[in-house]
């Protein structure tokens, strides 16, 4: 199945519940260059090269910079070796970095239309797609959680949002 960018983001899922991935997948030049930028700057380098026209420069810098609104933190581990914290997002868990950028994404290709967006989660999932659409113009979000089987913080994360952000205990 081939779509564009904008397709997959609003499709969500491919024919078979599928996933979608570049056709093609060139390699990044200026390896070194990249590794001295920040990481919302390198991100959308990154992201650009990936998507290509599909997004024009300036809506996928300003939806990086929207997304990645947090702290990046790179703690040095030994020398010559890093990790990557990934829980400084506003769920506090990795997927922020995923449903935020997706957020921005789907929110400049949807033009305003009214879409609802249906996810279940089993705690991290549903906090951090809730937060990244939270007040997104035209956008419903539906959380569904099992009842009684997350932590009381993942609940309150995502289930205190109200708005455009709606959860079902099932």
């Amino acid at each position: 199945q081939k779509v564009t960018f904008p397709q997959a983001v609003m499709t969500g899922l491919g024919k078979g519940q599928g996933l979608f991935f570049p056709e093609k997948l060139s390699p990044l030049e200026n390896i070194p260059g990249l590794l001295e930028m920040d990481f919302v700057s390198r991100s959308s380098v990154i992201l650009q090269h990936l998507v290509g026209e599909s997004m024009a420069v300036d809506v996928l810098q300003a939806g990086v910079k929207r997304a990645f609104n947090f702290p990046v933190k790179l703690e040095p581990v030994s020398p010559g070796v890093h990790a990557l914290e990934l829980f400084h997002g506003p769920s506090l868990a990795f997927k922020d970095f995923g449903a935020r950028f997706m957020a921005q994404c789907l929110a400049s290709f949807n033009a305003n239309k009214k879409t609802t967006i249906l996810t279940a989660t089993s705690g991290d999932t549903g906090a951090a797609v809730a937060l990244a659409f939270y007040g997104q113009p035209g956008i419903d979000v539906v959380v569904l959680y099992p009842q009684g089987k997350i932590t009381p913080l993942q609940e309150k994360l995502f289930c205190t949002l109200g708005g455009n952000i709606r959860t079902i205990a099932i």
